[in-house]
Protein backbone atom coordinates (compact mmCIF):
# COMPACT_ATOMS: atom_id res chain seq x y z
CA UNK A 1 0.00 0.00 0.00
CA UNK A 2 1.29 3.16 -1.06
CA UNK A 3 1.21 6.06 1.98
CA UNK A 4 0.39 10.02 1.07
CA UNK A 5 4.08 10.16 2.96
CA UNK A 6 5.48 6.99 0.59
CA UNK A 7 3.76 8.75 -2.41
CA UNK A 8 5.22 12.36 -2.27
CA UNK A 9 8.87 10.32 -2.00
CA UNK A 10 8.14 8.80 -5.18
CA UNK A 11 8.08 12.14 -6.71
CA UNK A 12 11.42 13.38 -8.33
CA UNK A 13 10.36 16.20 -10.18
CA UNK A 14 6.97 18.42 -10.96
CA UNK A 15 5.45 20.66 -13.21
CA UNK A 16 2.77 23.72 -13.07
CA UNK A 17 1.25 24.24 -16.31
CA UNK A 18 -0.55 28.06 -16.87
CA UNK A 19 -4.60 27.58 -17.00
CA UNK A 20 -7.51 28.81 -14.93
CA UNK A 21 -7.15 30.22 -11.87
CA UNK A 22 -9.22 29.56 -8.68
CA UNK A 23 -9.84 25.67 -9.25
CA UNK A 24 -7.62 22.36 -8.05
CA UNK A 25 -4.52 21.90 -10.39
CA UNK A 26 -5.52 18.73 -12.22
CA UNK A 27 -2.74 16.06 -11.57
CA UNK A 28 -1.31 13.76 -13.65
CA UNK A 29 1.17 10.79 -13.16
CA UNK A 30 3.40 9.49 -15.48
CA UNK A 31 6.84 6.91 -15.14
CA UNK A 32 9.21 9.63 -16.77
CA UNK A 33 12.48 11.17 -15.64
CA UNK A 34 14.60 13.11 -17.95
CA UNK A 35 14.00 14.05 -21.10
CA UNK A 36 11.13 12.62 -21.66
CA UNK A 37 9.54 14.32 -18.53
CA UNK A 38 10.69 17.58 -19.64
CA UNK A 39 9.27 17.05 -22.59
CA UNK A 40 5.62 16.05 -21.33
CA UNK A 41 5.48 19.11 -19.19
CA UNK A 42 6.08 21.34 -22.09
CA UNK A 43 3.01 19.39 -23.50
CA UNK A 44 0.61 19.22 -20.13
CA UNK A 45 1.89 23.22 -19.94
CA UNK A 46 -0.31 23.86 -23.45
CA UNK A 47 -3.47 22.60 -21.95
CA UNK A 48 -6.27 25.46 -22.00
CA UNK A 49 -8.46 24.58 -19.81
CA UNK A 50 -7.06 23.87 -16.03
CA UNK A 51 -3.58 24.23 -14.60
CA UNK A 52 -2.06 20.93 -14.60
CA UNK A 53 0.33 19.31 -12.17
CA UNK A 54 2.37 16.32 -13.40
CA UNK A 55 3.92 13.87 -11.03
CA UNK A 56 6.56 11.54 -12.05
CA UNK A 57 5.97 8.42 -9.77
CA UNK A 58 8.20 6.01 -11.70
CA UNK A 59 8.27 2.30 -10.96
CA UNK A 60 5.93 3.08 -7.94
CA UNK A 61 3.30 4.40 -10.55
CA UNK A 62 1.63 0.78 -9.82
CA UNK A 63 1.24 0.59 -6.18
CA UNK A 64 -0.27 4.37 -6.61
CA UNK A 65 -3.13 2.98 -8.86
CA UNK A 66 -3.51 0.03 -6.07
CA UNK A 67 -3.39 2.38 -3.12
CA UNK A 68 -6.59 4.19 -1.74
CA UNK A 69 -7.59 7.25 -2.55
CA UNK A 70 -5.76 10.03 -1.09
CA UNK A 71 -5.70 14.15 -0.98
CA UNK A 72 -2.81 13.35 -3.59
CA UNK A 73 -4.13 10.61 -6.14
CA UNK A 74 -3.57 11.80 -9.49
CA UNK A 75 -6.62 12.31 -11.46
CA UNK A 76 -4.87 11.17 -14.60
CA UNK A 77 -2.04 8.53 -14.97
CA UNK A 78 0.33 7.54 -18.14
CA UNK A 79 0.76 4.01 -17.31
CA UNK A 80 3.51 2.34 -19.36
CA UNK A 81 2.64 -1.39 -18.92
CA UNK A 82 -0.64 -2.86 -20.64
CA UNK A 83 -0.54 -5.44 -17.93
CA UNK A 84 -1.68 -3.25 -15.68
CA UNK A 85 -4.82 -2.86 -16.98
CA UNK A 86 -5.37 -6.01 -16.15
CA UNK A 87 -4.98 -6.00 -12.55
CA UNK A 88 -8.44 -6.16 -10.91
CA UNK A 89 -6.94 -3.52 -8.15
CA UNK A 90 -6.43 -0.82 -10.94
CA UNK A 91 -8.64 -1.55 -13.61
CA UNK A 92 -11.48 -1.08 -10.92
CA UNK A 93 -10.35 2.41 -10.00
CA UNK A 94 -10.19 2.98 -14.12
CA UNK A 95 -12.62 6.10 -15.47
CA UNK A 96 -14.07 3.92 -18.91
CA UNK A 97 -13.88 7.01 -21.43
CA UNK A 98 -17.23 7.79 -23.06
CA UNK A 99 -16.44 9.30 -25.97
CA UNK A 100 -12.63 8.01 -26.52
CA UNK A 101 -10.89 9.84 -29.48
CA UNK A 102 -10.11 8.38 -32.54
CA UNK A 103 -7.58 5.97 -32.73
CA UNK A 104 -6.76 2.89 -35.07
CA UNK A 105 -8.71 -0.77 -34.31
CA UNK A 106 -5.52 -2.64 -33.25
CA UNK A 107 -4.80 0.15 -30.25
CA UNK A 108 -8.82 0.47 -29.48
CA UNK A 109 -8.61 -3.44 -29.32
CA UNK A 110 -5.85 -3.85 -26.94
CA UNK A 111 -7.09 -1.01 -24.16
CA UNK A 112 -10.87 -2.74 -24.19
CA UNK A 113 -10.67 -5.61 -22.15
CA UNK A 114 -14.00 -5.59 -21.83
CA UNK A 115 -16.33 -4.81 -25.13
CA UNK A 116 -17.48 -1.94 -25.59
CA UNK A 117 -15.48 -0.27 -22.57
CA UNK A 118 -12.92 1.80 -23.89
CA UNK A 119 -10.30 2.19 -20.87
CA UNK A 120 -7.85 4.31 -22.06
CA UNK A 121 -6.25 5.97 -25.36
CA UNK A 122 -2.52 5.77 -26.56
CA UNK A 123 -0.41 8.82 -25.99
CA UNK A 124 2.88 6.76 -26.82
CA UNK A 125 3.69 4.04 -28.92
CA UNK A 126 6.64 1.87 -30.09
CA UNK A 127 8.02 -0.05 -32.69
CA UNK A 128 10.45 -2.37 -30.75
CA UNK A 129 11.48 -4.50 -33.64
CA UNK A 130 14.40 -2.20 -34.83
CA UNK A 131 18.33 -3.17 -35.37
CA UNK A 132 20.08 -0.02 -35.38
CA UNK A 133 23.78 0.30 -36.99
CA UNK A 134 25.78 2.61 -39.04
CA UNK A 135 25.43 3.13 -42.51
CA UNK A 136 28.78 2.39 -43.18
CA UNK A 137 28.70 -0.71 -41.02
CA UNK A 138 29.65 -2.87 -43.90
CA UNK A 139 29.42 -6.18 -42.54
CA UNK A 140 26.99 -8.17 -44.02
CA UNK A 141 23.44 -8.05 -42.47
CA UNK A 142 21.40 -10.97 -40.90
CA UNK A 143 18.66 -12.48 -43.38
CA UNK A 144 17.41 -14.84 -41.05
CA UNK A 145 17.51 -15.43 -37.18
CA UNK A 146 19.77 -18.78 -37.83
CA UNK A 147 21.99 -17.09 -39.99
CA UNK A 148 22.18 -14.61 -36.55
CA UNK A 149 23.59 -17.48 -35.00
CA UNK A 150 27.12 -16.94 -37.32
CA UNK A 151 29.02 -13.60 -36.33
CA UNK A 152 27.42 -10.54 -38.06
CA UNK A 153 29.45 -7.91 -36.04
CA UNK A 154 29.74 -6.94 -32.40
CA UNK A 155 26.44 -6.62 -30.56
CA UNK A 156 25.27 -4.06 -28.25
CA UNK A 157 22.90 -5.03 -25.20
CA UNK A 158 22.24 -2.34 -22.38
CA UNK A 159 21.51 -5.95 -20.09
CA UNK A 160 21.43 -3.53 -17.24
CA UNK A 161 17.83 -2.89 -18.06
CA UNK A 162 16.37 -6.26 -18.34
CA UNK A 163 13.28 -4.76 -21.07
CA UNK A 164 16.29 -5.21 -23.84
CA UNK A 165 16.67 -8.49 -23.16
CA UNK A 166 12.63 -9.33 -23.18
CA UNK A 167 12.43 -7.43 -26.23
CA UNK A 168 15.40 -9.45 -28.05
CA UNK A 169 12.76 -12.95 -26.54
CA UNK A 170 9.81 -11.46 -27.71
CA UNK A 171 11.21 -10.96 -31.57
CA UNK A 172 12.75 -13.93 -31.58
CA UNK A 173 9.84 -16.05 -30.40
CA UNK A 174 7.40 -14.31 -32.46
CA UNK A 175 9.57 -14.15 -35.31
CA UNK A 176 9.67 -18.64 -35.15
CA UNK A 177 6.09 -19.03 -33.36
CA UNK A 178 3.66 -16.72 -33.90
CA UNK A 179 0.93 -18.64 -32.91
CA UNK A 180 2.62 -19.28 -29.32
CA UNK A 181 3.03 -15.85 -28.53
CA UNK A 182 -0.29 -14.17 -27.74
CA UNK A 183 -1.32 -17.13 -25.47
CA UNK A 184 2.11 -16.92 -23.10
CA UNK A 185 0.12 -13.83 -21.41
CA UNK A 186 -2.72 -16.11 -19.98
CA UNK A 187 -2.17 -19.21 -20.09
CA UNK A 188 0.39 -21.06 -17.89
CA UNK A 189 0.92 -24.31 -19.53
CA UNK A 190 2.49 -22.82 -22.52
CA UNK A 191 5.55 -21.20 -20.99
CA UNK A 192 6.68 -25.46 -20.97
CA UNK A 193 6.22 -25.60 -24.70
CA UNK A 194 8.96 -26.76 -27.06
CA UNK A 195 8.44 -23.48 -29.00
CA UNK A 196 9.38 -21.28 -26.19
CA UNK A 197 12.45 -23.42 -25.32
CA UNK A 198 13.36 -23.14 -28.71
CA UNK A 199 13.25 -19.45 -28.78
CA UNK A 200 15.15 -19.84 -25.92
CA UNK A 201 17.97 -21.74 -27.50
CA UNK A 202 18.21 -19.62 -30.49
CA UNK A 203 18.52 -16.44 -28.80
CA UNK A 204 21.23 -17.68 -26.37
CA UNK A 205 23.06 -18.77 -29.30
CA UNK A 206 23.04 -15.22 -31.26
CA UNK A 207 23.94 -13.71 -28.35
CA UNK A 208 26.79 -16.01 -27.98
CA UNK A 209 27.80 -15.61 -31.51
CA UNK A 210 27.40 -11.81 -30.83
CA UNK A 211 30.35 -10.79 -28.06
CA UNK A 212 32.53 -12.35 -25.94
CA UNK A 213 32.56 -13.24 -22.68
CA UNK A 214 34.56 -9.37 -21.83
CA UNK A 215 31.76 -7.70 -24.03
CA UNK A 216 28.96 -9.83 -21.92
CA UNK A 217 30.24 -9.01 -18.73
CA UNK A 218 30.35 -4.73 -19.12
CA UNK A 219 26.92 -5.61 -21.47
CA UNK A 220 25.47 -6.37 -17.77
CA UNK A 221 26.62 -3.16 -17.09
CA UNK A 222 25.28 -1.23 -19.41
CA UNK A 223 21.72 0.65 -19.91
CA UNK A 224 19.77 1.58 -22.74
CA UNK A 225 21.49 4.72 -23.59
CA UNK A 226 24.83 3.28 -23.41
CA UNK A 227 24.06 0.49 -25.67
CA UNK A 228 22.80 3.31 -28.14
CA UNK A 229 26.35 5.67 -27.41
CA UNK A 230 28.51 2.29 -28.14
CA UNK A 231 27.10 1.74 -31.35
CA UNK A 232 27.20 5.55 -33.09
CA UNK A 233 29.40 7.47 -30.78
CA UNK A 234 32.32 5.09 -29.30
CA UNK A 235 32.08 2.42 -32.14
CA UNK A 236 33.09 -0.71 -30.12
CA UNK A 237 29.92 -2.44 -31.42
CA UNK A 238 27.56 -2.62 -34.94
CA UNK A 239 24.98 -3.69 -34.09
CA UNK A 240 21.88 -2.70 -31.09
CA UNK A 241 18.07 -3.89 -31.05
CA UNK A 242 16.70 -0.94 -29.95
CA UNK A 243 13.28 0.59 -30.52
CA UNK A 244 12.05 3.56 -32.48
CA UNK A 245 13.26 6.03 -29.41
CA UNK A 246 17.19 5.35 -29.87
CA UNK A 247 16.80 7.98 -32.65
CA UNK A 248 16.68 11.07 -30.20
CA UNK A 249 19.99 9.29 -28.70
CA UNK A 250 21.75 8.98 -31.88
CA UNK A 251 21.07 12.26 -33.00
CA UNK A 252 22.12 13.96 -29.88
CA UNK A 253 25.23 12.05 -29.06
CA UNK A 254 26.36 10.32 -32.41
CA UNK A 255 30.09 11.01 -33.76
CA UNK A 256 30.64 13.63 -36.29
CA UNK A 257 29.85 11.59 -39.60
CA UNK A 258 27.94 8.99 -38.32
CA UNK A 259 24.70 8.33 -40.09
CA UNK A 260 22.20 5.83 -38.40
CA UNK A 261 20.46 3.05 -40.74
CA UNK A 262 17.81 -0.10 -39.11
CA UNK A 263 16.35 -3.27 -40.30
CA UNK A 264 13.32 -4.87 -39.30
CA UNK A 265 14.21 -7.84 -36.77
CA UNK A 266 14.75 -10.76 -39.12
CA UNK A 267 12.46 -13.36 -39.88
CA UNK A 268 12.79 -17.03 -39.18
CA UNK A 269 13.22 -18.06 -42.51
CA UNK A 270 13.77 -16.39 -45.79
CA UNK A 271 9.82 -17.27 -46.86
CA UNK A 272 8.63 -16.25 -43.50
CA UNK A 273 7.61 -12.22 -42.35
CA UNK A 274 9.39 -10.68 -39.72
CA UNK A 275 8.01 -10.10 -36.76
CA UNK A 276 6.50 -6.85 -35.44
CA UNK A 277 6.38 -5.90 -31.62
CA UNK A 278 4.87 -3.04 -30.14
CA UNK A 279 4.36 -1.65 -27.17
CA UNK A 280 3.43 2.35 -25.79
CA UNK A 281 2.04 4.44 -22.60
CA UNK A 282 -1.88 4.57 -21.97
CA UNK A 283 -3.44 8.33 -20.66
CA UNK A 284 -6.32 6.95 -18.38
CA UNK A 285 -9.02 8.72 -16.29
CA UNK A 286 -9.02 7.65 -12.69
CA UNK A 287 -12.57 7.10 -10.69
CA UNK A 288 -11.39 8.92 -8.05
CA UNK A 289 -10.17 11.81 -9.69
CA UNK A 290 -11.51 15.27 -11.11
CA UNK A 291 -14.46 15.09 -13.64
CA UNK A 292 -12.12 16.70 -16.39
CA UNK A 293 -10.01 14.13 -15.93
CA UNK A 294 -11.20 12.20 -19.30
CA UNK A 295 -11.60 15.80 -21.22
CA UNK A 296 -7.51 16.15 -20.25
CA UNK A 297 -7.16 12.58 -21.89
CA UNK A 298 -9.03 13.35 -25.25
CA UNK A 299 -6.91 16.33 -25.89
CA UNK A 300 -3.85 14.59 -25.13
CA UNK A 301 -4.68 11.64 -27.22
CA UNK A 302 -6.80 13.05 -29.68
CA UNK A 303 -6.34 14.14 -33.83
CA UNK A 304 -6.46 17.76 -32.36
CA UNK A 305 -2.73 17.81 -30.84
CA UNK A 306 -1.06 19.97 -28.84
CA UNK A 307 1.52 22.10 -31.01
CA UNK A 308 4.47 20.64 -28.41
CA UNK A 309 3.57 17.00 -29.09
CA UNK A 310 3.90 17.54 -32.95
CA UNK A 311 7.27 19.42 -31.76
CA UNK A 312 8.15 17.05 -30.00
CA UNK A 313 7.12 13.96 -32.80
CA UNK A 314 9.26 15.96 -35.43
CA UNK A 315 12.52 15.52 -33.55
CA UNK A 316 12.00 11.70 -33.40
CA UNK A 317 11.88 9.79 -30.30
CA UNK A 318 7.51 10.27 -30.37
CA UNK A 319 5.14 8.34 -32.27
CA UNK A 320 2.00 8.00 -31.80
CA UNK A 321 -1.80 6.69 -33.29
CA UNK A 322 -2.85 10.29 -33.67
CA UNK A 323 0.46 11.60 -35.50
CA UNK A 324 0.97 11.21 -39.20
CA UNK A 325 4.14 9.01 -39.93
CA UNK A 326 5.26 12.20 -42.50
CA UNK A 327 5.60 14.34 -39.35
CA UNK A 328 8.51 12.30 -37.72
CA UNK A 329 12.28 12.40 -39.06
CA UNK A 330 12.70 10.68 -42.51
CA UNK A 331 14.13 7.40 -41.03
CA UNK A 332 11.32 6.86 -38.47
CA UNK A 333 8.24 7.67 -41.67
CA UNK A 334 8.83 4.06 -42.17
CA UNK A 335 8.70 2.42 -38.59
CA UNK A 336 5.78 5.07 -37.88
CA UNK A 337 3.86 3.88 -40.78
CA UNK A 338 4.09 0.72 -39.55
CA UNK A 339 2.62 1.34 -36.08
CA UNK A 340 0.07 2.91 -37.35
CA UNK A 341 -0.96 -0.03 -39.84
CA UNK A 342 0.38 -2.23 -37.66
CA UNK A 343 -0.26 -5.61 -39.54
CA UNK A 344 0.87 -8.79 -38.16
CA UNK A 345 1.70 -6.54 -34.74
CA UNK A 346 1.74 -8.26 -31.18
CA UNK A 347 1.87 -6.37 -28.02
CA UNK A 348 4.93 -6.58 -25.85
CA UNK A 349 4.60 -9.70 -23.97
CA UNK A 350 6.38 -8.39 -20.95
CA UNK A 351 4.26 -5.36 -21.04
CA UNK A 352 0.86 -8.13 -21.08
CA UNK A 353 2.60 -10.27 -18.21
CA UNK A 354 0.91 -10.12 -14.47
CA UNK A 355 1.83 -12.11 -11.06
CA UNK A 356 5.28 -13.74 -11.11
CA UNK A 357 6.58 -13.47 -14.31
CA UNK A 358 5.63 -10.12 -14.35
CA UNK A 359 8.55 -7.40 -15.54
CA UNK A 360 10.64 -5.41 -13.40
CA UNK A 361 14.45 -5.34 -13.08
CA UNK A 362 15.36 -8.16 -10.77
CA UNK A 363 12.16 -10.26 -10.99
CA UNK A 364 10.10 -12.78 -13.10
CA UNK A 365 10.46 -12.58 -16.86
CA UNK A 366 13.32 -10.05 -17.14
CA UNK A 367 15.69 -11.81 -13.98
CA UNK A 368 15.64 -15.21 -16.17
CA UNK A 369 16.43 -13.42 -19.20
CA UNK A 370 19.34 -11.89 -17.83
CA UNK A 371 20.52 -15.06 -16.11
CA UNK A 372 20.08 -16.75 -19.88
CA UNK A 373 22.48 -13.45 -21.17
CA UNK A 374 25.04 -14.26 -18.37
CA UNK A 375 25.09 -18.31 -19.21
CA UNK A 376 25.24 -17.44 -23.05
CA UNK A 377 27.76 -14.40 -22.69
CA UNK A 378 29.75 -15.11 -19.48
CA UNK A 379 30.16 -18.40 -18.67
CA UNK A 380 29.66 -18.92 -22.41
CA UNK A 381 27.80 -22.24 -21.44
CA UNK A 382 26.17 -24.19 -24.29
CA UNK A 383 22.77 -22.62 -25.61
CA UNK A 384 20.84 -25.74 -25.51
CA UNK A 385 21.79 -26.39 -21.68
CA UNK A 386 21.30 -22.73 -21.15
CA UNK A 387 18.09 -22.41 -22.61
CA UNK A 388 16.78 -25.58 -20.44
CA UNK A 389 17.50 -24.13 -17.31
CA UNK A 390 15.66 -20.75 -18.28
CA UNK A 391 12.85 -22.64 -19.77
CA UNK A 392 12.41 -25.38 -16.43
CA UNK A 393 12.67 -21.56 -15.01
CA UNK A 394 9.75 -20.18 -16.26
CA UNK A 395 7.83 -22.85 -16.26
CA UNK A 396 7.92 -23.07 -12.30
CA UNK A 397 7.75 -19.35 -11.80
CA UNK A 398 4.30 -19.58 -13.90
CA UNK A 399 3.10 -22.37 -11.97
CA UNK A 400 3.56 -20.61 -8.86
CA UNK A 401 1.28 -17.54 -10.88
CA UNK A 402 -1.52 -19.68 -11.80
CA UNK A 403 -1.59 -21.63 -8.56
Amino acid sequence: MLSRRRFLAAIPAAGLAAGCAGTRPLRVAVVWSGDELRRFLTVARDYPHRTVTVYSAGDNIAALLRGPSTEVAPDVAVIPRLGMLYEPGIRAGIRPLEDPPPQPEFWRRLVSPVPGRVLGAWFKIAHKSLVWHRDDHGLPLPETLDAWTRPRGTLSIGAADGWMLSDWFENVLLARSPGTYPGLGSQAELWGSAEVAEALELLAAVWQAGMTAEQGRRALTLQFHDSILDVFTYRTADLVAAPDFAWPVIARYGAAGVTAAHFRFPAASAAAGPPLVVGGDVALALNAGDPDAAAFVTWLTGPDRPAPLEAWAGEGGFLAPHIPPEVSPPGLRGPASELVQARNARYDLSDRLTGPLAGGDGRGLWLILTDLFTAATVTRERPAAAAAAAAARLVATARKGAA
